[in-house]
């Protein structure tokens, strides 16, 4: 149980730090950094020496950074320089690129971040490398091709060192993933030769027993399907699409803090 408390504490860290990052640079993108945060504090606190993280989902970027940060990949002082221009230049971008160190795929489009982990992970396999890559994705890219041929080819090649992370968040650019193209995410995920993980991705417990029952599966990649909520941690960013694109302004940002000091 402490384990637990300590993940909600060290997610509630994260969703202060990245709304005020987000809210200092009147960038966007705060819901769906909210959703993925839970899943992504107990993976970075569960990886070994030598794993790699691919995000996929790129416009969580100040994500990315704060992790980045914490694990000393990049100074945590420069977490104060996100979506800023300095110089006429903006090193830290809302959309992550791989001009940051730590940043192994370009955050803009999607569909890139599943081929360039399963490379990865075939490489490490080759090798005799025995550390994991684990590759953050969202439920909009299930509409991409590249995801399913990228799973075509990690399963051909039995990539048990590969775990997959779906922040299924129910929403994407347009609109509501399953009225944009509804996909059956456990179907298809083991139609395509992956062990498939069906969790609530806000639940700690559910999020550490996958990722480390995944650890020790073999000659199958995993997928951890995490059924999360856009915007989760703020009642008013929640399960709707404005905070995708809208900033957050003072006001809203003073509310949406002390919702996260409170809870």
């Amino acid at each position: 149980m402490e384990r637990m408390i300590d993940y909600k504490e060290k997610a509630r860290e994260a969703r202060l730090k990245v709304l005020e990052m987000i809210h200092k640079s009147n960038a966007s993108h705060v819901a769906s950094n909210f959703s993925v945060l839970d899943t992504a504090t107990v993976l970075y606190e569960n990886l070994k020496a030598g794993d790699a993280v691919v995000w996929s989902k790129g416009w969580a970027a100040a994500s990315i950074y704060y992790f980045l940060a914490k694990q000393g990949t990049i100074p945590k002082e420069d977490l104060e320089l996100f979506a800023k221009e300095i110089d006429g230049k903006v090193k830290y971008l809302g959309l992550a690129e791989t001009n940051v160190p730590g940043v192994l795929v370009n955050g803009g489009s999607m569909g890139h971040g599943l081929p360039i982990a399963s490379g990865m992970a075939l490489a490490k396999k080759l090798k005799g490398d025995k550390s994991r890559v684990y590759c953050i994705m969202s439920d909009g890219e299930m509409n991409e091709g590249t995801t399913w041929e990228s799973a075509m080819f990690a399963a051909h090649n039995k990539l048990d060192n590969l775990t997959v992370i779906v922040d299924k968040n129910k929403w994407q650019a347009m609109g509501k993933t399953e009225e944009v193209l509804n996909v059956d995410l456990v179907k298809a995920w083991r139609g395509f030769g992956f062990n498939v993980y069906d969790i609530d991705g806000h639940n700690f417990e559910q999020i550490e027993k996958s990722i480390l029952d995944a650890e020790k599966h073999q000659n199958e990649p995993s997928v951890i399907v995490a059924n999360t909520i856009k915007g989760k941690g703020v009642s008013f960013f929640e399960d709707h699409l404005l905070y995708h694109y809208k900033f957050v302004d003072e006001e809203e940002y003073k509310r949406a803090q002390k919702e996260l000091l409170k809870n």
